[in-house]
């Protein structure tokens, strides 16, 4: 609870902010109103943004549109796109209808018995593509049926990304091997870098960008290395934006602004304060969200310095339109970007809304898009696994 000193600093603030605007937060983004937005991979563009800035999604006191089960516990957020909704999970890949929740499919790519490791996969023109032990799985989107597949040196254990328009995609695996491969499986190039692959983004017309285990980051074009950052940890999300800014999360060294191309990784900034944020990080409304054990940070995409942090154990974070969300220990959060009025973590307005899902329950990933919010849960007590979409 803050102090009584720290509430009339935020009551202060508040009446300045009638004036003059919030003291540490912004608020340039309107709400999205593009309904059938969809979000095909894990942090909805080949940038790793994570912000789908036209789509419109609950923004107050929602209800649900449905809820189902899971066969399995969720692996970070589900996919939308298509009109489906596709959830990684221990147990394989599963497809419902976006609209009603109906269970399409799932796919196995191992014995039945065994859990496997299913990043959130990728979906395009009704093809969605898997990485797992074997190596990246072409899918049928309707009916989950395989199409190809390329074998990989160890599991998959990047999400897939595509390059420019799709063609072509990349993965990544525990082995360190990076692979670029083109429509119908064609493998175009395979290299590898040190350590496990974690995260990648493609935002150049060609080449990508890996983060690893090893804390480093390797740009790549044509299978070799242009240039190659040590990073203080091990790389735990990775975002880019257009002119050359690229966002990387560490664990336990914070998070830093690379500058690419020419820069070759020189270090722009470096905030000791940024969140490990496992698994994405948020660009948008001129800042960098990230989150953590130990709450939501916002930190500025200029300089790094730290907007303010808010608590709450959160697991994933998503934005659309002028909010943000966050998947936390028993509810699904709506923050607006600029965190409310306030200093630090005394705000007012810091909330749009939060929904309960249970004192033992953890939302895992949250996705915006088709006009709802999805939600990947997980419920240490009763042992349930869920798919919640809230309108």
């Amino acid at each position: 609870m803050p102090s009584r000193r720290e509430y009339l600093a935020a009551v202060a603030s508040a009446t300045a902010v009638g004036v003059a605007g919030c003291l540490d937060g912004a608020d340039a983004a309107t709400a999205g109103t593009n309904e059938s937005t969809e979000w095909p991979m894990q942090n909805y563009d080949r940038y790793g943004a994570a912000y789908a800035k036209d789509a419109a999604a609950p923004r107050s006191s929602p209800g649900e549109r449905f809820e189902t089960e899971l066969e399995g516990t969720p692996r970070r957020r589900p996919i939308v796109a298509g009109g489906r909704v596709i959830q990684s999970t221990w147990a394989g890949i599963e497809a419902f209808d976006a609209e009603s929740g109906a269970r399409l499919w799932t796919y196995q790519a191992g014995d039945q018995d065994s859990a496997n490791h299913y990043p959130p996969p990728a979906a395009q023109d009704g093809v969605v593509y898997v990485g797992a032990d074997p190596g990246l799985i072409a899918l049928d989107a309707e009916s989950g049926d395989e199409q190809w597949r390329v074998e990989t040196e160890g599991r998959v254990t990047a999400s897939p990304v595509p390059g420019y328009e799709w063609d072509p995609v990349f993965v990544g695996t525990d082995h360190g091997e990076v692979l670029q491969i083109r429509e119908g499986g064609e493998v175009e190039w395979r290299t590898t870098v040190y350590g496990e692959v974690t995260h990648l983004v493609a935002p150049n017309v060609a080449g990508v960008t890996a983060g690893t285990s090893g804390g480093e980051v390797f740009m790549l074009y044509q299978g070799r290395g242009l240039w190659r950052k040590k990073v203080p940890g091990k790389v735990t999300a990775m975002a880019a934006r257009s002119g050359n800014d690229l966002f990387v999360a560490t664990f336990g060294g914070g998070v830093l602004k690379l500058r690419t191309a020419a820069h070759a990784g020189r270090t722009a900034w470096r905030s000791e304060r940024g969140p490990v944020a496992d698994g994405s990080l948020v660009l948008a409304d001129g800042a960098v969200f990230g989150g953590d054990l130990s709450g939501v940070h916002r930190l500025d995409a200029g300089d790094g310095g730290v907007g303010w942090e808010l608590g709450d154990d959160t697991y994933s974070v998503a934005a659309a339109g002028d909010t943000l969300y966050v998947g936390a220990d028993g509810a699904v959060i709506a923050r607006p970007l600029s965190g409310g009025v306030g200093v630090g973590g005394s705000r007012l307005n810091a909330e749009r809304f939060r929904y309960g899902i249970g004192d033992d329950a953890a939302a895992i990933g949250v996705t915006p898009a088709d006009g709802a919010l999805f939600a990947g849960v997980s419920d240490s007590g009763s042992g349930e696994e869920r798919l919640l979409a809230l309108e």
